[in-house]
Formats: C-alpha cells, structure tokens, sequence
C-alpha cells in the first residue's frame, strides 16, 4: 500500500478482521488496486477539491469520507442502504467505463490517493461491512476489477 494511504488500510478492508473474512476475490481485487493505484499516479492528478468533490455524481456517503479525508477528521459509517446505492451508482457508469481503451479516465475518481480510485475499494468494503456482502457485492468486485484493468491497459501511462 502507497505510504500516503498506510493509515487507511484498515478504514477501507485492506488489513484487519475484515481483510482476512473478505476471502480470496477481495485478496485479487486489492492487488489490482495496488497495480492501477500505481500506474494512476503517473497521470499527474491530484486530489480532488472540495468543490469538485461536492459537484460530483458519486454518491453521498462516498463525498462525505473524501471531503472527511481532506479534513482529516473522522467520517461517518454509510446506512445499511448503502450497497443498493453503490450498485445504482456502478451500473449508471457508462458501458464505456469499464472497457479497455474506454473513458474510464474521464471519472471524477479516476485518479492516485484518498480522493481517487481508493474510494471504489472503500465503497465495496461498505457494501460487504454494512449491506452484506451478497450477488450484488460479487457483480460490483467484476465492474470494478474491469475498471481498474482498463486503467492498468492506458498506454500513455
């Protein structure tokens, strides 16, 4: 795990209880992560604003953690509803997002650091923790490997 997010890990499923009851796709999903995490932090991005981060789509919950991140102040657990909301989210994305060679680049999140692609690992990690882990949570880990395999195949990255 990059240095900057170490004192995350827990927080987002990456080490404790949660890490080892999450199992082997959650273990494969992680190391993935880690790989696009890597290669995003090439593109020069940074974190989002405060404002860019209030006038995005993503859901709720997930503004609320970034913006408690960039604050550095302790943020609130998502509702048990939270899962259905960020499976609504993953299938509004457009088809094109999760293709290789497609427009994954052009979200919000699709960036390195606490305001980037590591909120699709802490948003499947709250669907497991608070909505129960379920079909939707093993379609969500799919949408996201593909995500992060799109980005992983960037050429100018």
């Amino acid at each position: 795990m990059p240095p900057s997010l170490q004192h995350l890990r827990e927080e987002v499923g990456l080490s404790g209880e949660s890490w080892e009851a999450l199992g082997t796709a959650w273990h494969n999903l992680a190391l993935l992560w880690l790989r696009a995490e890597a290669t995003l932090g090439k593109s020069g991005r940074t974190d989002l604003s405060f404002n860019e981060i209030r006038m995005s789509s993503i859901p709720e919950e997930w503004k609320d953690w970034m913006s408690s991140k960039l604050l550095r102040t302790d943020s609130t657990r998502p509702s048990a509803s939270f899962g259905k909301t960020f499976t609504n989210y993953l299938q509004g994305l457009p088809a094109s997002a999760f293709k290789i060679g497609g427009t994954t680049m052009s979200e919000v999140w699709s960036r390195p650091g606490k305001t980037g692609i590591l909120g699709l690992i802490l948003c499947l990690y709250w669907q497991a923790e608070y909505s129960g882990a379920g079909k939707d949570w093993e379609k969500n880990i799919k949408r996201v490997e593909s995500i992060f395999n799109a980005i992983l195949a960037i050429p100018e990255l």
